[in-house]
């Protein structure tokens, strides 16, 4: 285009170019647009940028846990909207740790989970209060203790597994309930 015909068409659309954005950013390709005539920036409120930036990010958060867990991201989506709008900012800022404490586990080769399983699933899971299992033995805890109400809990929870589900640790020891209910000296 020549210098002439760029003055014309100027003219003729009437151009006013800021030079500066009004606090917020320009976007898109060109970063013009011709409103009412004349020839603008293209500018969007800094927050709208922000949140299409969330959005982005929670978008493929969700993306990622629907191919990691095998569910539909739509399932996801539908659990995202009973969020607030500060829930969802978290969860747009956090990037889900891909580490499968489950793995750890199967290698430790422990009943119940060892306490690098629990270290991955508290890496993977921030703020989760699990821990390992009480092991020490019925005898040597305290009566009315932290350890000796979660060895009790865990039992009584177990057992009612065991019940529901028909498992008897006689006939068939090697069931991992059964090898992790040893391991917190159930019975």
């Amino acid at each position: 285009m020549k210098a002439s015909e760029f003055i014309t068409e100027a003219k003729a659309t009437k151009t006013r170019l800021d030079p500066k954005c009004w606090s917020g950013k320009k976007i898109g390709n060109p970063k013009t647009k011709v409103k009412g005539g004349v020839r603008v920036n293209n500018c969007v409120p800094a927050e709208s940028v922000e949140l299409e930036e969330e959005f982005d990010l929670i978008e493929s958060n969700t993306d990622m846990l629907a191919e990691r867990n095998g569910v539909d991201a739509e399932a996801i989506w539908e659990d995202l909207e009973s969020l607030t709008d500060d829930e969802l900012y978290v969860f747009a800022a956090t990037q889900p740790v891909m580490e499968d404490w489950q793995k750890a586990n199967k290698k430790d080769r422990t009943a119940g989970m060892s306490q690098k399983a629990v270290n991955a699933y508290r890496r993977e899971n921030p703020g989760s209060k699990l821990k390992t299992a009480v092991t020490t033995k019925p005898s040597k805890l305290k009566k009315g203790s932290k350890a000796s109400k979660r060895r009790k809990s865990y039992c009584s929870r177990s057992k009612g597994q065991m019940n529901m589900h028909n498992i008897s640790c006689a006939k068939t020891p090697d069931k991992a309930i059964c090898a992790a209910r040893r391991r917190w000296n159930c019975e």
